[in-house]
Parts: structure tokens; sequence; C-alpha cells
């Protein structure tokens, strides 16, 4: 269930030199609920074998209240064509979080001639965490040994990392898993632990615009940080990020159980796997951002042209507090499989009469698991 109250006031306070100062004002209130209620033999673990799941319940209330400026600076001078700032902030309150807190965002609008113009922003952001994310009911499911634990035959993987780290526990390299039972996963809500995700975004760019075409060309710098980011870490990727990371153990590892070599039965299974919803600890990309529209008439049709370019000089993805604590060998990640250093698109389109064709392609610049041996070898078994 969900209710909001709110009043916004916006329009024109008064004149300045450069036009007239634009203002909104606002105030908000609102309320959250969540009920949510398996049915009573998995609520009370009665089915045998299958997953259980207990209710989710909570509520949140949130006071808010926000202003934003839209104020023109300078107008009609040499090399000002016009200046404008944006300028808004809003303060926030919520039951499930200790304290209130507040955003801003700063912004610059500076239009030199008719075809070029600069723009520039500063801010931040903040996210509590959800219901469901705070109140999520202690669920258990289960996974096979042979679909969960990368060390199942680790003499046969031809990652060197993962050779390394399943020998480094004692696990023999034959390992089968024959007659273990299912690992436990357990998922459960952050109440208590999780903590609100915050970020800042700083962006710098400049747009050019000729008389002469019609085209449109703007480039942009951009630097995003979000820390603490909130999400729920699965149960393959805590087993893979503990034991198919570059530095072991490590974090991942504490969220996992595994019977020791010396247990009277089932030695080296993994027993249990938690996977409650977590902050992850920091996340940051900044590079440059072009995009190009362009389009023409011709006697014999019309032709347009769309293209955007990505170029990234920073990734950083860092789970838990430190490179090492999240597997990593280096928390810049750049260049790692699936974080490209340069990203493109182009699109183009002509029209005659009814008809429009359309061409579009997609760069993607080379990555690589840099983490793992160059070398890899497979054997070929019946």
């Amino acid at each position: 269930d969900q209710g909001t109250i709110n009043a916004i006031f916006s329009g024109e306070l008064f004149d300045l030199p450069a036009g007239a100062l634009g203002a909104a004002f606002g105030l908000e209130y609102r309320t959250y609920k969540i009920n949510d209620q398996p049915g009573e033999y998995s609520r009370n673990q009665l089915l045998w074998g299958s997953s259980s799941a207990n209710v989710t319940k909570g509520d949140d209330k949130v006071k808010e209240a926000f202003v934003e400026l839209e104020v023109p600076l300078l107008k009609g001078i040499t090399g000002i064509e016009s200046l404008t700032a944006n300028v808004s902030g809003r303060v926030f309150e919520y039951d499930t979080v200790d304290g209130s807190d507040n955003v801003w965002k700063v912004g610059l609008n500076w239009q030199i001639n008719p075809a070029l113009r600069v723009r520039g922003t500063r801010g931040t952001s903040y996210r509590a965490p959800g219901l469901y994310e705070l109140y999520l009911g202690n669920q258990t499911g289960f996974q096979s040994q042979t679909a969960i634990d990368p060390c199942v035959r680790w003499g046969e993987s031809s990652n060197d990392q993962l050779r390394a780290n399943c020998a480094a526990i004692g696990i023999p390299e034959d390992y089968t898993a024959a007659g273990s039972s299912s690992a436990i996963v357990y998922t459960s809500g952050g109440a208590g632990q999780l903590a609100p995700e915050t970020s800042t975004a700083k962006s710098l760019g400049v747009v050019f615009t000729p008389a002469f075409a019609n085209l449109s060309v703007a480039v942009d710098y951009f630097d995003y940080e979000v820390n603490g980011q909130i999400t729920s870490l699965g149960a393959g990727d805590i087993v893979s990020g503990c034991y198919g990371a570059a530095n072991f153990p490590n974090n991942f590892c504490n969220l996992l159980e595994r019977n020791p070599a010396n247990a009277p039965a089932q030695a080296h299974m993994i027993t249990a796997i938690y996977a409650q919803y977590v902050n992850i600890n920091k996340q940051r990309v900044r590079g440059y951002d072009m995009t190009a529209n362009w389009d023409t008439d011709f006697t014999f049709g019309k032709f347009g042209l769309e293209a955007q370019v990505t170029y990234t000089l920073e990734d950083v993805a860092q789970i838990f507090d430190s490179a090492e604590a999240s597997g990593l060998s280096d928390s810049d990640q750049l260049g790692y499989t699936g974080r490209p250093e340069l990203v493109a698109n182009l699109a183009m389109n002509f029209t005659r009469g009814d008809w429009t064709y359309n061409w579009l392609t997609t760069y993607v610049g080379e990555t690589s698991n840099t983490d793992i041996t160059d070398t890899f070898t497979y054997q070929l078994t019946h």
C-alpha cells in the first residue's frame, strides 16, 4: 500500500536584469506498507525438500521538502548571449533511517553565441532501502553441489585461479561431491544492517549547433560515483567470487560454509550460502560522451545520421571495502570482460517518398578477463 500527499508551488517570482527568476517549492509526505504472506506450509517449513519462506512485513514514512530556482545571471553582452543557473535542493526524513538527510544540484548553462553553448552540473543523490530489501522474510532454497560448486572436478578446469584456490583448501582435484546433499541457500532482508545508497555526479560539456547546417555535436565529461549501492548477491556470484578470484580468501568466502576435509560425512560439501541484501562499497565511472545528429534534404530524398560514442577513463567496482576483500587484483575493472573502454553506435537513415531505409551498427572495444591466464586448454573425454 502506498499513500502520497503533496503541495507544489511554481512560477516566476520577480524580474532580474537578465530575465525572470523562476522557482518551485514543494512539500510531500509518503507512506509505504508491505505485507506478503507465504502459504502456511511454506511459512512453517512443512514442505520436505522444498523452499520455505517467512512473512515479509514492514512500513516506512517519508517527510520531504524541496526548492528549485532557475536564475538568469547575464544576458546580451559580448561573449555571453545568456548565462543561467539552476539550483535545487531537497531535505527528507525516513522512519527506517536514522536522522534526516539532503541532496542538492547546481547547474550552469552558458550560451556563448548562437552556435556554441557550455553546460555543467554537480549534484548528489540518495536512495533509502526499499521495504522488500529491508524486511524480506527469511527464505531457503536448494542448489545441487554440481550446479553450485566450482571446485567439483577442478583438476579439469583451465582457470589457474580456481585450481589454485580449490587446492589451497585441500579439495582433491577429482572431487565429485558424490553422495553430498544439496547446498541450502538463505536469502533475507537487511533490516538493521542496510544503509542508504548515495552518489555524486559531475558533468561538463560543450554543444556546437552551427547555422550553416542542421547539425548538433555535444561532447561531455562525466564522473559518477555511487557509494553503498543496495543489491542482493546471488548464490552463484558468491561462490564464484570466492573461488574464482585473484585474491583468496576474500569476503565472498565469509558468505558460505563448507564441510572440512575431516568431516565424518560429506567432506568438502558446501552446506550453506547466505545471499542477503548488502551495500556494495563503491562504484565509480568517468569518461567522455560524444553525440552528433545531422540531417539534410536532397532533391532525391532526406538523409539523417546519429552517432553516440562513450570513451571510459575509469570503471571502478568494489563490492567490499578493498580490492583484495572483493577478490580483485585491482578495483579499476576498465578493459575487463563486459567493461570496454570504447563503445560507439552509429545510425543512418534515408527517406524517399513513403520508404525509409535504416543502417545501424555498434562498435564495442576489446575486453579480456585480466585475472585469468592467457593460456586455455581443454580435455576431451568419452
